[in-house]
């Protein structure tokens, strides 16, 4: 995980353009949907579902500055679209990452 859990100016910017309460609404539904995903993709050995499960994230995650997740989601739609033998070991990270992130941004939530 080289990228920092939270970027916090991109949060600080999102606020700045659509508020405070938008952006709390927005996190409280990532924080659902991060946990669907990284379920998913964890439980799946299908490597198309995967790819869509991780550009799901990877997307998600960079719009509220998650970065490492955002990051450690990409690496995972790059194993799945190449179906590499890493993919599992890329989706442990993920789902490791994500652990991490959730509390952050939930942190960030009751801020």
């Amino acid at each position: 995980m080289s990228e920092p859990v939270l970027d916090t100016a991109v949060l600080d910017d999102l606020v700045d353009h659509i508020g405070a309460d938008a952006v709390r609404e927005i996190i409280e539904i990532f924080l659902g949907e991060c946990h669907e995903l990284a379920t998913a993709m964890s439980a799946s050995l299908n490597p198309a579902q995967a790819r869509r499960a991780a550009h799901s994230l990877k997307s998600s995650a960079g719009q509220l500055g998650a970065a490492a997740l955002a990051e450690a989601a990409l690496a995972v739609e790059i194993a799945a679209s190449g179906n590499s033998p890493e993919l599992l070991s890329r989706i442990a990270a993920l789902v490791a990452c994500a652990a991490v992130t959730r509390p952050a941004l939930a942190a960030r939530l009751a801020g």
